[in-house]
């Protein structure tokens, strides 16, 4: 594939190496992306002649180049997986194709093996010219050169320093931590593994490795460590969950090479994932390099005070708030599927940053920002949305997993919350009309704040009734009177749904038609009096919420009330009339912004309900190509338009196609597990089921046999104990 900005970072460890191909230089810091600042990664291969005379430097465009002796590689191809980022330089006249392999190791529920702040580069000789000396040249500019060699002679290599602070320019706001405007010193290790004789190491403007390339893989390392505190949480310090696993920087280092063969052969297991599935090429890519846009933005840390109070959040990317609910709504595939843990540990997190009002409880947009995690930190409130995305994960995350105590740890937290949706109609028609303003924050009034919204309409219904189904059995007498409640509530919101918000064949975007006494919640000033543009659009967001409910009803006998048959029309018309180049836009009428998360989002909904929207991921694709070769930038950017949501995390959305595709749904409440592809041939994995430690994944293969459906599992022993049910 053609040379992108992408980035590889470690999970909750901040370690980021960001290769920007385009600035000729990459971004580097032991405290991830805002904190980074440019590095020259002058790597490459020096041609000499027999007689020593006539030497060529050729190098990645990572670097600057130095004089006249010096070129960038002729052609550079770049190849992507989910744990590391390959480019290939070739210069066809002197018959020279070389490989550099940067990896960032990552296995599920192996959290030394993931927060271990290192990274390992490969550099392989492919081809070469005969009768030249050929040479890697391995250097790393920008900042102090330690004085002392590595102590451990199993890598040839020295430190550099430099010192990270938050880019001025970047955040407008008034930081409320300590930390945050701190500037952070810390050690970056860039050394041989395992040298040969022939090598050599030189330190002047930086750390120089030279070194004989033969056909055999030469390996370097990257490493870094701090034990300083890096977050603020509530007001206590907290530092890297790593130094619970390592004292130092040598311990890092005698980790990644004492356990290499074993993090490696993890690491291949784990991008089979990726790299196996039927969803296509642009699909797989896109997969990949989504990835590597969200472990940069995670944090885990524990704190100085108690070690085994852990603490784990993920930055929203460039507005770098910690954990905003709506976002990781749209993200939790990836725990649920890889990490349940993670998401228990958000969910609990978040039960510290409930606020109370008179109508009930809300549940904050975020839990903080930079490097505080205080309190929220967005401007206002979502205060509908956020509440029906904590119940709906709670909901999800409770049947995925089949834990009692997920359930029973957030019960309190969830009947609040509920009651505040419940109070949000003053109207009796269901529909909340208060506390409205949402996350599509880039789109048009109707969209973003408009009173009596059917997309959260939708949300609220499938919240209410997540609720019912979580407290129908519960031996309270006060807990099933709500359960009735929220249930007599869904059943309203249906019934106004379809009375009053379909228009003959897609649902409207709300129900009220005037600006008449609507608030701009950013500037509390009302707009002026007319009619609410865009109120009957076809919008990309009318079945948004049902999506965890919809995944987890293996037959059918939960579902909420809603006409699904119009749910179907609505989803497909609203793509006939909104789809561009790139994906959806907000709706028909709201064009301003197009966001790649929530389409795939949308396609994933699109196969619980058994339909197939088409070939979008070629188009989400091609979008992460242009903005990273000739757009803006940003490695994974979701927003088309006036808006950039950049270093994004929701990208790995994608990850639920995987399960949406295939129609799996599951509830380890009952027992059951269902599935009903909407592509075939589809071969896809079943990682929520995989054991981890025995490196051991199931993997179902779909395809049409006499006109029926032919399911084949692999590993299909890790399913037992569910009822599986095929169509």
């Amino acid at each position: 594939m053609q040379v992108i900005e992408t980035m590889l970072g470690r999970l909750g460890s901040r370690l980021t190496l960001h290769f920007l191909p385009r600035e000729h230089q990459i971004r580097l810091s032991p405290l991830g992306k805002f904190y980074d600042r440019p590095w020259n990664l002058r790597l490459g291969v020096r041609l000499t002649n027999p007689d020593g005379a006539g030497s060529k430097l050729y190098l990645l465009p990572l670097g600057e180049l130095a004089d006249g002796n010096e070129a960038y590689f002729q052609e550079v191809e770049q190849k992507l997986a989910s744990t590391e980022v390959t480019f290939r330089g070739r210069q066809r006249e002197v018959g020279l194709e070389v490989k550099f392999k940067f990896i960032a190791p990552f296995y599920p529920k192996n959290e030394k093996l993931c927060t271990a702040p290192f990274f390992y580069l490969d550099v392989q000789l492919l081809k070469g010219p005969p009768n030249r000396k050929i040479e890697l040249v391995a250097e790393l500019q920008g900042g102090d050169v330690g004085t002392a060699d590595f102590a451990d002679d199993t890598i040839l290599g020295a430190t550099l320093h430099s010192d990270y602070q938050m880019q001025p320019d970047h955040w407008g706001g008034q930081p409320t931590d300590r930390l945050s405007l701190k500037t952070f010193r810390a050690p970056l290790l860039f050394g041989l593994v395992q040298p040969s004789q022939e090598a050599t190491l030189e330190r002047d403007k930086g750390v120089q490795i030279k070194c004989e390339l033969e056909t055999t893989t030469v390996r370097l390392l990257l490493a870094t460590y701090t034990d300083a505190p890096i977050l603020d949480v509530r007001g206590k310090p907290y530092r890297f969950k790593y130094t619970e696993f390592f004292q130092n920087i040598e311990e890092v280092v005698k980790y990644a090479i004492d356990e290499e063969s074993f993090i490696r052969q993890r690491c291949e297991l784990f991008d089979t994932l990726f790299r196996d599935n039927s969803l296509g090429k642009s699909g797989r890519d896109l997969l990949s390099f989504a990835f590597q846009s969200y472990l940069p933005n995670t944090w885990w840390a524990v704190s100085l005070a108690n070690p085994h109070d852990d603490w784990f959040s993920v930055w929203e990317g460039n507005c770098i708030f910690h954990s905003t609910v709506d976002v990781e709504y749209n993200l939790a595939w990836v725990y649920l599927m890889l990490w349940p843990q993670l998401l228990e540990k958000t969910l609990t997190q978040w039960r510290h940053y409930v606020q109370n009002t008179p109508e009930g409880a809300i549940m904050s947009h975020d839990i903080g920002v930079l490097l505080g995690a205080n309190k929220q930190q967005y401007p206002h409130p979502m205060e509908v949305e956020e509440n029906a995305n904590f119940i709906l994960l709670t909901y999800a995350l409770w049947r995925y997993t089949g834990r009692e105590a997920v359930l029973q740890d957030n019960l309190e937290t969830i009947t609040r919350l509920v009651r505040y949706i419940l109070n949000s109609d003053t109207t009796g028609n269901g529909f909340p009309n208060r506390g409205v303003a949402n996350t599509i924050d880039d789109a048009s009034p109707a969209v973003q704040f408009g009173r009596e919204q059917v997309y959260l309409a939708v949300k609220a219904l499938a919240a209410c009734w997540a609720v019912r189904l979580m407290l129908r059995s519960h031996p309270d007498h006060e807990m099933q009177i709500l359960a009735a409640e929220c249930q007599t509530r869904a059943e309203l919101i249906n019934y106004t749904l379809n009375t009053e918000g379909w228009l003959d064949d897609h649902y409207a975007v709300t129900l009220d038609r005037h600006t008449d006494g609507l608030v701009n919640p950013w500037n509390y000033q009302p707009l002026p009096p007319g009619p609410l543009l865009g109120w009957d659009a076809y919008s990309l967001y009318t079945a948004n919420g049902l999506l965890y409910l919809l995944a987890t009803d293996p037959d059918a006998k939960n579902l909420p009330p809603a006409n699904y048959e119009r749910l179907k029309s609505d989803l497909q018309t609203a793509v006939a009339h909104s789809l561009t180049e790139y994906g959806c836009t907000h709706t028909s009428y709201d064009q301003s912004n197009l966001w790649v998360s929530q389409n795939l989002w949308r396609d994933i909904i699109a196969g619980q309900l058994g339909l197939d929207v088409g070939q979008m991921l070629d188009r989400y694709w091609a979008f992460q190509q242009y903005e990273n070769s000739q757009g803006r930038g940003g490695c994974f950017v979701d927003t088309y338009g006036s808006n950039w949501l950049h270093y994004y995390p929701r990208g790995i959305t994608a990850i639920g196609l995987w399960y949406g595709l295939s129609g799996l749904k599951l509830d380890r409440q009952a027992g059951q597990i269902s599935f009903a592809p909407v592509q075939l041939p589809l071969r896809v994995p079943l990682p929520t089921f995989a054991d981890w430690e025995n490196g051991l994944i199931p993997w179902v293969n779909f395809k049409l046999d006499c006109n029926l459906v032919n399911t084949e599992f692999e590993n299909q022993h890790l399913l037992d104990g569910l009822e599986i049910i095929t169509s």
